[in-house]
C-alpha cells in the first residue's frame, strides 16, 4: 500500500531489510485527509461525518469515530476478531444511544402531564449510564490497541 515515491525515500534512510518490518508497524496519513495502517487498511472520512474502513475487500466498515476505526484495524490485524466485532458494536451503539438520549430529550421538553415527563427523563437517564458504560469498554480496547501499537513500534529488528 506503500506508494513507490515514499517507498523510495524510506529506503534512502531504511534498509531494505526493515522495509517489511516498518510496513507492518507504519500508521501514517495521505495528502488526501485518509490514513494507511499496516499496509492492508485505509480509513477514509465520507461527506456524512464517519470513516470508512476499506479493507480490500468487499467487506468495508463505518465507523462514527476516528479512533474507533484504528483501533477496529488493530484488533483485525491481530486476528482478534471477537473484539474488533466487539468495537464496531460498541462505536454503533453509541451513536444509536445518542439518538434515542436526544429523542427522549425532545419528548420530556413537550410533554404535558408530570407522568409522561419522568418516564422520559427516567428513559434518559438510563440511556446516558447505557452510554456511559459502553464508551468506558471502547475506551478500554482503544486504550489496549495504543499499548500494542506502542510495543509492536518499539521492538527491536
Amino acid at each position: 500500500m506503500i506508494d513507490d515515491k515514499t517507498l523510495a525515500k524510506i529506503e534512502k534512510f531504511i534498509p531494505k531489510s526493515y522495509i517489511k518490518d516498518l510496513e507492518d508497524v507504519i500508521v501514517y496519513q495521505n495528502e488526501d485527509g485518509s490514513y494507511e495502517l499496516f499496509s492492508k487498511y485505509t480509513i477514509v472520512k465520507t461527506a456524512t461525518d464517519d470513516y470508512t474502513v476499506y479493507t480490500g475487500g468487499t467487506n468495508d466498515i463505518s465507523f462514527y469515530s476516528l479512533k474507533n476505526a484504528v483501533a477496529w484495524c488493530t484488533y483485525d490485524k491481530r486476528n482478534r476478531l471477537v473484539d474488533s466485532d466487539r468495537i464496531h458494536y460498541l462505536d454503533s451503539g453509541i451513536v444509536r444511544v445518542d439518538a434515542m438520549m436526544e429523542q427522549h430529550q425532545r419528548l420530556a421538553k413537550k410533554a404535558n402531564s408530570s407522568e409522561a415527563k419522568l418516564i422520559y427523563l427516567a428513559k434518559l437517564t438510563e440511556e446516558k449510564l447505557r452510554r456511559k458504560t459502553m464508551i468506558n469498554e471502547i475506551n478500554s480496547y482503544v486504550n489496549q490497541s495504543k499499548l500494542w501499537q506502542t510495543q509492536r513500534f518499539n521492538r527491536k529488528p
